[in-house]
């Protein structure tokens, strides 16, 4: 059985270039000039090479990744599983971005509780990810389209029927997509104060990337989202696990255990 790491470890997907997200997010980080960067899947360092041409010299800028880090690179790499346990101590990080690897991993709660570990009581998550319900899935969907960033085999994209969609396109290893309301949710519950939430295009080929350019300005309908949170002051309950077979007993009948042990 293949696991995650050996998964990524053969299958590009991190982003090879500097598009708009990633842009954004080197401007993002560069404004709050941190001491400390950690960017997490952070592939060939596309990003953190951005970064060390704009940040003091003296920025300590990490990247992780399943696949080493380049020969010479800018920034000191750690090869490991984002996924898991992060190999930093509590408290240590000013910045943890985290482009594009939230849909990736089985586990997105433990990643951004170990994020927020990570960070200092004054640092910032900066990450974006797909989001479900953007303009392109609430157009495709009614028409019986698979929804884009979403996967129902692990070798080729299936139920796209176009091959202008992505229909037998290799696969991302996408796990988990959100909407936008679920990806507000997630971050709450994980110990997170969201401060700016934005939305950002996609890639689209002329002329849709225009429609999709015009609806990146509205973050509930844009096809991905990036959002700066700070870790809160508490980190809430999280509810008991439910499971299929424990529902509550309807409104007038009698467990059966209970009863029994009144007889």
């Amino acid at each position: 059985m293949t696991s995650a790491a050996d998964y990524y470890r053969g299958n590009v997907t991190w982003v090879g270039s500097l598009d708009r997200r990633l842009s954004t997010l080197v401007d993002l980080t560069a404004a709050r000039q941190p001491s400390h960067v950690l960017d997490l899947g952070c592939g060939e360092g596309v990003l953190l090479d951005a970064l060390a041409a704009r940040l003091r010299a003296s920025t300590q800028l990490v990247g992780m990744d399943v696949v080493p880090p380049p020969a010479a690179a800018p920034w000191r790499g750690v090869t490991g599983n984002i996924a898991g346990h992060l190999p930093f101590a509590d408290d240590t990080v000013d910045v943890v971005i985290a482009g594009e690897v939230l849909e990736h991993v089985p586990h997105p709660d433990l990643m951004l509780s170990e994020i927020r570990r990570v960070l200092t009581p004054s640092g910032a998550l900066l990450l974006s990810t797909p989001n479900i319900v953007g303009w392109a899935n609430r157009v495709l969907v009614p028409l019986g389209i698979q929804p884009l960033f979403t996967e129902t085999s692990s070798e080729v994209h299936l139920g796209r029927r176009f091959r202008a969609l992505g229909q037998g396109n290799q696969v991302q290893g996408h796990l988990k997509v959100f909407s936008h309301r679920a990806l507000l949710e997630i971050m709450v519950r994980t110990g997170f104060t969201v401060q700016q939430v934005l939305g950002m295009p996609g890639e689209f080929p002329k002329p849709v990337d225009r429609v999709d350019r015009l609806c990146a300005r509205f973050p509930s309908i844009a096809s991905d989202l990036l959002v700066v949170a700070v870790p809160a002051d508490r980190v809430p309950d999280s509810p008991a696990p439910r499971r299929k077979d424990s529902r509550p007993p309807s409104a007038g009948t009698t467990n059966p255990r209970t009863a029994e042990r009144h007889v």
